[in-house]
């Protein structure tokens, strides 16, 4: 896997507070900020996004029960080209002596995956979904 960093997901606590902070520190058009309820997303180009994210949020998809001390405070996330590359990066990681949180799985986000390194941190791999 040659990382490329394409979202690095930040863990909030309070989505309002952390959003005007990020607001006011980006130089940022309003047409390249999406959010929804449990999220915010500042889009800086085609390969970078940058997204806030309920702190106990993302220790589920980390697969801890709740935000503990220890629990990751964010998800980097590696855009492959295909599924089957997602699936190849999984496999490197197992033999690297990484842990696979969530196995690839298809979604309306496209294919994904969820692993932990060595030392507990999170990332996502993922495939967009091919247009219709």
């Amino acid at each position: 896997m040659k990382p490329e960093i394409s979202i690095i997901t930040v863990g909030v606590d309070d989505l309002e507070r952390a959003f005007a902070f990020y607001r006011a520190l980006f130089d940022i058009a309003d047409d390249q900020i999406g959010a929804g309820e449990d999220h915010v997303a500042f889009f800086f180009d085609d390969k970078f996004s940058f997204v806030l994210f309920p702190r106990d949020q993302i220790a589920q998809t980390a697969g801890k029960p709740e935000s503990l001390e220890g629990t990751p405070g964010f998800v980097l996330s590696h855009k492959a080209e295909s599924p089957e590359a997602v699936d190849a990066i999984l496999e490197r990681v197992l033999v690297a002596g990484g842990l696979i949180i969530t196995p690839g799985t298809e979604s309306e986000w496209g294919y994904s995956a969820y692993f932990e390194d060595s030392e507990g941190n999170v990332w996502e791999v993922m495939a967009s979904p091919k247009p219709n």
